[in-house]
């Protein structure tokens, strides 16, 4: 739950600073189905003192917790389609108006297009999420020391932990050496993943073709989450400080991977991870870390293109603007001929400045490309959802048209069937 409302409050943030589609009415049955879970949210802290109360057995709290996250993965999943019916219009649009010769300006932008993936993208992780957490019922947590005790809990509590304390710090007020952080780890989970799905592939839990895929997607996607740490490493100064909270959590994925994949010598073995973990179960995890990474992607994008308090040495400044300027002169944009990015007394003491429009455009750049590797990482590694219902990231695709809500109803395995009124 920690984990789909950091994502929802991510989407929520982009859209209130003004990226698409903007604010706009809202659905009413949606809005009436949120004002009844707030006021539930009311009446049960109100009450939490009777908590222990033999009316609600733990069976009845379980189920209930299990209505609230089917609702957020049928609302998600609405909003997907309709996203994706949305797009495919747009996209029709723009070929009708190709084929009519209409004037540009009265065609829909390709930009808009974009957008409108980019939210199906994010909305389809969080619904992603929603049916696996419904499905495996309750996570672990650091505060079940039962479930978290063996070496694969372990590991699965690390990896949720620090996705929610990720979008927690980037809520705030991000330094670059947050960004830093966020883009190590993040590339430090993915190879990860790799080792983990080959030592899987090597036991027999993963199909051959499914790691053939998987492992170049992976690679890449490490590739781009390195490249965007060194990147945001340039504008860190002697004045950056990381986020305690987000150090806490980054030393604790660290800990809990040298603990269970790794040995003396590197990575350990196929034999020794399978000796250690629960290899099924642990890839099917960071199946779905994928999912959320992408998630990151998009707010560490948010971070570089609105951060009002981004700021650099002027000698980076300088040398990363004009080199965006002119890949961007190269392009056809003109707006940034003759522009001078730092003046010579910044320079000289190599003064703080806050960061231009072209310096923001690299890291989005660079956002955009860690984006598109870790969805495509995500689609290789699609027969490892842990849902009924095998997928993969579909942003834009047309896979989206006419499925409808009820017919994508998800079912808990093993249901024990509907339960008597409560005394």
């Amino acid at each position: 739950m920690e984990r789909l409302r950091a994502i929802g409050a991510a989407i929520s943030r982009s859209v209130t600073a003004g990226h698409w589609p903007g604010q706009g009415p809202t659905d009413e049955h949606l809005t009436q189905i949120a004002d009844n879970l707030s006021r539930a949210q009311h009446l049960v802290e109100r009450s939490r003192g009777a908590s222990q109360s033999t009316t609600d057995s733990p069976a009845d709290l379980q189920h209930d917790a299990g209505q609230v996250m089917h609702t957020l993965y049928v609302a998600a999943h609405g909003t997907v389609v309709a996203l994706g019916a949305y797009a495919a219009d747009l996209q029709g649009q723009v070929e009708t108006a190709k084929r009519r010769r209409q004037p540009i300006a009265e065609r829909p932008t390709a930009l808009e297009i974009s957008a409108a993936q980019r939210m199906i993208a994010r909305f389809d992780g969080f619904e992603h999420l929603a049916a696996a957490a419904y499905l495996a019922g309750e996570p672990p947590s650091s505060t079940n020391p039962v479930q978290s005790a063996t070496p694969t809990k372990r590991l699965e509590t690390a990896l949720a932990a620090w996705e929610v304390q990720a979008h927690r710090t980037l809520a705030a007020s991000p330094d670059p050496a947050d960004l830093v952080r966020v883009a190590r780890v993040q590339a430090l989970i993915t190879s990860t993943t790799s080792i983990l799905t080959e030592a899987a592939a090597r036991k027999d839990h993963v199909d051959v073709d499914v790691i053939q895929r998987l492992t170049p997607s992976l690679e890449a996607s490490q590739t781009a989450w390195n490249r965007m740490a060194k990147r945001w490493g340039e504008l860190t100064s002697p004045a950056s400080r990381t986020d305690p909270a987000l150090v806490g959590a980054a030393s604790e994925v660290r800990a809990a991977i040298a603990a269970t994949a790794t040995n003396r010598a590197g990575w350990a073995t196929p034999d020794q991870l399978a000796s250690r973990l629960d290899l099924p179960n642990i890839v099917k995890t960071l199946h779905l870390g994928m999912v959320a990474s992408v998630e990151i992607a998009y707010v560490v994008r948010d971070t570089a293109a609105d951060h009002p308090g981004l700021t650099a040495p002027a000698c980076i400044i300088g040398m990363r603007s004009q080199g965006e300027a002119e890949i961007a002169i190269e392009q056809g944009e003109t707006r940034y001929e003759g522009v001078t990015w730092t003046t010579r007394c910044q320079l000289a003491s190599n003064q703080l400045v806050p960061l231009p429009e072209s310096a923001r455009r690299g890291l989005i750049n660079l956002a955009d490309d860690v984006v598109a590797t870790t969805k495509h990482a995500v689609a290789a590694g699609a027969q490892l959802d842990p849902s009924d219902v095998t997928r993969s990231t579909r942003s834009g695709q047309r896979a989206h048209l006419g499925r409808s809500v009820e017919s994508h109803q998800i079912t808990r395995p093993h249901d024990p069937g509907p339960r008597g009124p409560r005394r």
